[in-house]
Order: C-alpha cells, then sequence, then structure tokens
C-alpha cells in the first residue's frame, strides 16, 4: 500500500470517528426506527461527502487527521481566531458560509431521520466537535510528540518527518484518540448505571469537562519547567484554554438547563401517579360496590321469585314482578372479559363515548391477567382511552370511532386501541404532541403507559396518519 493511500484512508478514519462521536452524544438512534442497511447507507453518505469536501476546505466541528506533506489543505480556519482577531476576509466569509451550509444540512438529515431536536443537534454537534479537535489536534499529537522526539511540534524538526513518518505519527494520534473515546463512553454508561438520578449524571459531565483542563494545566507546568515548550504553553494559554473557558461555561448553563427540565419532569411524573392512584382507589371501590350490587340482585331476585310463588292468584301481581325480574337481569348484564377492573376501566369509557356520540367497538379478553398489577392496568387502559376519546371529541365530523381489542398471542397479552382523530399530532424527541391547550400535560398520558408497560418487559408502538391514531401494547405473561 502507497503511503499516500494510506494518508488518504488514515483521513477517512478519523472522519468515521468524528461522526461516531456527534452520533453518541446526539444518541441519534434513540428516537427513530430506521433499519440498519438504511442507516448505514445514510451514514456512509454523509462520511464520503465530509471526506470530499475535507479534501479543499477545513470542515468545522469534524476532527480530520491531515498528513502534512501529502493531503493537507491549503488553507486552515478556526472560527476562534476569526471572531478574536475580527478577520471576516472573503475568504473567511466563504469558509464560515460553507460550513453553515455543512452544519444545516447535517442538522436537517438528523432532524428528519433520526427525529434529532434540531437545536439540541446543533449545540451538541459544535461542542463535541470542538472538544474533539481540542483533543485531536492540541492533547494528544503534542503529547505523542513530546513523548516520541523530546521535541516540541512546533520545532523544525516537523520538517524532517516524511510522508510515511506523518502516517505512523497520525495512525497512533488516531488509535489513542478512538481509546480515549471509548473509555469517556465507558465512563459515562458507568455512571448512569450507578447514578440512576439523572441530576448526579449530569454533574459528572461537569467532573468530565474539567479533567481537559486539569490536562491543560500539567501540559502548562510541563511547558514551564522545559523552555523548549513554549510554543505550547503560548497556544494553551492564548488559544486552547479561552475556547475550553467559553465552552465550559455554554455546557454548565446547557446542563443546568436539562437539570431543571429533569425536576420538572418528576414533579409531572409525581403528579401523574397521584392521579393514577386517586383513578385505581376509585375503580377499587367502584369494583367493590359492583360486587355488592351483584349479591343485591341475586338475593332480590329469589325474593321477587318466592313472592311470585306466594301471588300466583294474582295475575296483576305476577306480572308487576316478572317485569321487575327482567329488569334486574337486565342491570346484571355486565361485561365479563377475565378481568373485573378491565371490565369496569372499559365500562366506563362505553358510556362516556355514548354520551359523547362515539362508536365504540369491542372485542376484549382479559383472562389470565391477574400478574399486571391494578395501578398498571388502570394506567395502560384509562390512558389509552382517554386519549383515544379526547382526540374523538376535538373532531368535526361525525366519523368518530374507537375499536378497543385486547387478546393472548404467543404468550404475550396484546391491547390494540384504535381511533379516528382530525388534529394533528407531532412527535417531538421521544414525546408525541397534540394541540392540548395545558403544554405541561403534552405526553404525560402516553409517557405513563409506556412506563407502566416497561415494567413487565413489553413493548408499545404507535402508528398515526391524518386521520387514524393506534396504540399496540404487547405484555409478555410472568
Amino acid at each position: 500500500m502507497s503511503d499516500v493511500l494510506l494518508a488518504e484512508i488514515i483521513r477517512l478514519l478519523s472522519i468515521v470517528l468524528s461522526i461516531s462521536i456527534v452520533n453518541f452524544v446526539v444518541g441519534y438512534r434513540k428516537n427513530c426506527e430506521i433499519s440498519i442497511w438504511k442507516n448505514i447507507a445514510i451514514q456512509s453518505a454523509i462520511v464520503v461527502i465530509i471526506f470530499i469536501i475535507s479534501k479543499y476546505i477545513d470542515v468545522w466541528n469534524i476532527s480530520i487527521i491531515y498528513n502534512e506533506k501529502s493531503n493537507y489543505i491549503e488553507y486552515y480556519f478556526s472560527l476562534f481566531s476569526i471572531i478574536k482577531n475580527f478577520d471576516f476576509s472573503i475568504i473567511n466569509l466563504m469558509w464560515i458560509t460553507i460550513n453553515i451550509v455543512i452544519m444545516s444540512s447535517m442538522t436537517l438529515v438528523y432532524n428528519k431521520i433520526y427525529k434529532v431536536d434540531w437545536k439540541k443537534f446543533i449545540f451538541l454537534y459544535i461542542l463535541s466537535g470542538q472538544y474533539a479537535n481540542i483533543f485531536e489536534e492540541v492533547i494528544i499529537p503534542r503529547i505523542l510528540f513530546a513523548i516520541q522526539t523530546g521535541k516540541s511540534l512546533s520545532d523544525d524538526i516537523v520538517h524532517n518527518f516524511n510522508i510515511h513518518d506523518w502516517n505512523i505519527f497520525n495512525i497512533k494520534v488516531l488509535v489513542i484518540l478512538f481509546l480515549v473515546c471509548i473509555l469517556i463512553i465507558i465512563f459515562i454508561n458507568i455512571i448512569n448505571k450507578i447514578l440512576k438520578n439523572k441530576i448526579y449524571v449530569y454533574a459528572s459531565y461537569i467532573i468530565l469537562v474539567n479533567v481537559v483542563f486539569i490536562i491543560l494545566k500539567i501540559l502548562v507546568r510541563f511547558a514551564e519547567m522545559y523552555g523548549a515548550f513554549q510554543n505550547e504553553q503560548y497556544l494553551i494559554i492564548m488559544e486552547v484554554i479561552p475556547q475550553l473557558a467559553i465552552m465550559a461555561i455554554v455546557i454548565t448553563i446547557y446542563i443546568v438547563i436539562e437539570m431543571k427540565k429533569e425536576n420538572e419532569e418528576r414533579l409531572k411524573e409525581k403528579r401523574t401517579y397521584n392521579r393514577l392512584e386517586t383513578k385505581n382507589d376509585y375503580y377499587e371501590k367502584v369494583e367493590e360496590s359492583q360486587n355488592q350490587i351483584r349479591r343485591l340482585y341475586h338475593d332480590m331476585n329469589n325474593h321477587l321469585y318466592n313472592i311470585q310463588m306466594m301471588n300466583k292468584s294474582s295475575e296483576d301481581a305476577s306480572e308487576y314482578i316478572l317485569s321487575l325480574q327482567n329488569e334486574l337481569n337486565e342491570a346484571r348484564k355486565t361485561r365479563v372479559s377475565g378481568n373485573s377492573l378491565f371490565d369496569i376501566i372499559v365500562d366506563e369509557k362505553m358510556n362516556i363515548c355514548k354520551n359523547k356520540g362515539i362508536a365504540f367497538d369491542i372485542d376484549v379478553d382479559s383472562k389470565n391477567t391477574g400478574f399486571i398489577k391494578n395501578m398498571d392496568m388502570s394506567s395502560i387502559l384509562a390512558n389509552i382511552l382517554d386519549n383515544a376519546i379526547e382526540a374523538c371529541d376535538k373532531m368535526t365530523s361525525n366519523k368518530k370511532y374507537i375499536k378497543l381489542t385486547s387478546m393472548w398471542a404467543d404468550n404475550m397479552f396484546v391491547i390494540i386501541c384504535e381511533n379516528s382523530k382530525e388534529n394533528e399530532v407531532k412527535k417531538i424527541g421521544d414525546r408525541f404532541v397534540t394541540d392540548k391547550l395545558n403544554k405541561s400535560e403534552h405526553g404525560i398520558g402516553i409517557k405513563s403507559v409506556e412506563k407502566s408497560v416497561k415494567n413487565y418487559d413489553g413493548n408499545m408502538m404507535i402508528f398515526c396518519d391524518d386521520s387514524l391514531f393506534k396504540v399496540k401494547i404487547m405484555i409478555p405473561k410472568k
């Protein structure tokens, strides 16, 4: 393999690593269902486009390892330097414009295909790219070069390196950068597992940011001790540390905002849980009342039968007693799907639909579902039916319907709820957002259902178009 080809491969691999870092930071596949082959095709296209562009211009926020002797671009740009020196020349403005187009295109792809919030993507794309650049361009190569040669990367000795030497050096930089990324990912995953509370997880990120400052402080101290590394000292103090300080402030603000959102989410979940507890208590009381009424119906039927036997001579009395018995038998007709709480919720929602003129089609079997706690059954069934009723209630046409199906399939308890709709439903992040007036209530019902389903290692799928909303829930039997 020629050294020129190897240099190009190193540049390509550095782009792949940079895109992988962005993907990990933004969590690009958390909110979408995309096939592995389609994902590979999209990611490959992104890498190839950036690979071609990077041949001619420095791409912002993408850490690219160039070979000084073969594929180093003619012009190097630094947004921080441009702003600091207020150097908005034509070539600098062209570079900024091209990079804005690149970033906008990537934002559009990740927003439309991977359902990543565009503001979140831009923010994390910039920050992760800047941190990766600092590691790839300053920390790793300069430490490695000092260890390897005992000289500064700014010394004239670099001119003695040929294309092969730079390839070997760049491979080492790429491997070390890859290992650093792996260590950071392991650290974050361990923190996520140990610290269930996201607030503590965010706090650990701040610690991770400060680790970079500690490393730079060590490098500055090292440069002070050895006069040969004064250029590194100047670079770190005048260029790198100001950039890191700005980014650290921005990251801290971002983390504070995320912590505030997390607290708000926890309060919403607590309110939702309290409402579910109240609902569950209500349904249990209804169940107890219905059991008492059934016993009363049974006793009254027996009493009326005895009275009828004693009043056979009175034809009018017999007819009257018979009509009372028929009414009692009609009142005793309740849905018996196998789970009394399931039946109570369905009957309640059916009556609401009847009053609102919503067609309610039911085909349910809830036998052997005793392993599902009443609280979770209430959360799942009441929430999906409440959402369906609310969507139908907002319709202006008369084609309002709800279709509820539950069954057992391959040891899985399946609930399918389908309803007509006219209101717009959007998916933002991992939440479905409707046109509710109370913005704080967006997605809470669905989130509550999802949480209850996950308690049993179940799965929930949602499909919607302009006129239909469908929820499918599958819970494995325990």
